[in-house]
């Protein structure tokens, strides 16, 4: 049950921090669209090829690599790629203003590789690629009145805020063990998935209310548990 509720929280933190900092952005919706220029990087790897056991470059070390390569972005997320040939970290930098960057740091020897201009994209218009995410938010805020809408707006807004807070060491963590969550969700059946939707969506709405301090003493807690 101790491990339930664990597995249960983190998702709903993620969820919440990811949700209008990090998944409303362009640069997640179109993550393995971009085409990157020729790089040369020092670990080649092939289709089937373990990332994990190649990889000599920590998460945190390559987010970090990311932060120093620009001059206003902060490390969201990152993962383990194969870009032309070569194991590096995909890194996106969210600036203050929503927009981002995104970093190649070379999985050997932690060098950025590539590094891209300011990405800006004109909201106004809207995608193909986001319509799923505006249909559900749509739901969402279904029935709320203006001031509701706004309400739950600035809640989601802190929980971003309260993600970006963390260090880049308890932001990799909570990288890595979302990764390893999403592993045991592919595994779990249609209605152990049901049934751990609801629980994530009852938590949610408990934790949305909290003040920023409080979601930020919230996941500085949870990191803890995870050590």
């Amino acid at each position: 049950m101790k491990n339930t509720t664990k597995i249960t929280l983190a998702a709903i933190l993620v969820i919440g921090a990811f949700s209008i900092s990090i998944l409303t952005v362009p640069a997640f919706a179109e993550w393995d669209k971009f085409n990157y220029p020729e790089i040369q990087g020092t670990i080649p790897i092939s289709s089937g090829d373990d990332f994990s056991q190649k990889n000599t470059i920590a998460m945190s070390v390559a987010m970090a690599v990311g932060e120093n390569s620009v001059s206003d972005g902060k490390a969201m997320y990152a993962k383990l790629s194969n870009v032309n040939g070569f194991l590096v970290h995909k890194v996106v930098l969210i600036t203050e203003d929503n927009g981002y960057y995104r970093v190649l740091v070379d999985a050997g020897n932690g060098e950025a590789l590539y590094v891209s201009d300011m990405i800006k994209k004109d909201y106004s218009n809207k995608k193909a690629s986001n319509e799923k995410y505006n249909e559900k938010m749509k739901n969402y805020y279904k029935g709320m009145t203006d001031e509701q809408i706004a309400e739950k707006k600035r809640q989601f807004k802190e929980m971003g805020e309260a993600y970006k807070s963390l260090s880049i060491q308890d932001r990799a963590a909570m990288i890595i063990h979302f990764m390893q969550m999403k592993m045991q969700w592919d595994t779990m059946s249609e209605d152990e998935k049901t049934q751990k939707k609801t629980e994530m969506k009852q938590m949610f709405q408990e934790y949305l209310p909290l003040t920023l301090e409080e979601k930020k003493q919230k996941l500085q807690e949870y990191i803890k548990s995870l050590n």
